[in-house]
């Protein structure tokens, strides 16, 4: 006979343990995404998003995006690998016993 009551109780952690790493990625995807600040000229107005793109040899100033946004990738980068992992680790009886 089926337990059910197990069941939903496997079901419910595994989709909300699926929507946890789905949007720990994809928060750290976002947050390489960030731009950089853009710069506020004399007259308090900013600065363009960059030259025209005409050419194939425009130079193109990159600077970057900021660093508490690389940092915060990384660490749901990390958040979901380790939630990877632990769930392989419930998963495979070899590795507890």
């Amino acid at each position: 006979m089926i337990d059910w009551v197990a069941f939903l109780i496997v079901f419910a952690t595994a989709l909300v343990a699926s929507a946890v790493v789905v949007a720990l990625y994809s928060l750290g995807i976002r947050f390489l995404a960030t731009p950089a600040p853009k710069v506020r000229q004399a007259d308090g107005s900013f600065e363009p998003d960059g030259p025209s793109r005409d050419d194939e040899d425009d130079d193109v100033d990159d600077l970057g995006r900021p660093l508490w946004a690389t940092i915060a990738a990384n660490i749901c980068f990390g958040l979901s690998v380790i939630c990877v992992l632990i769930g392989i680790y419930l998963i495979v009886p070899a590795l507890h016993g």
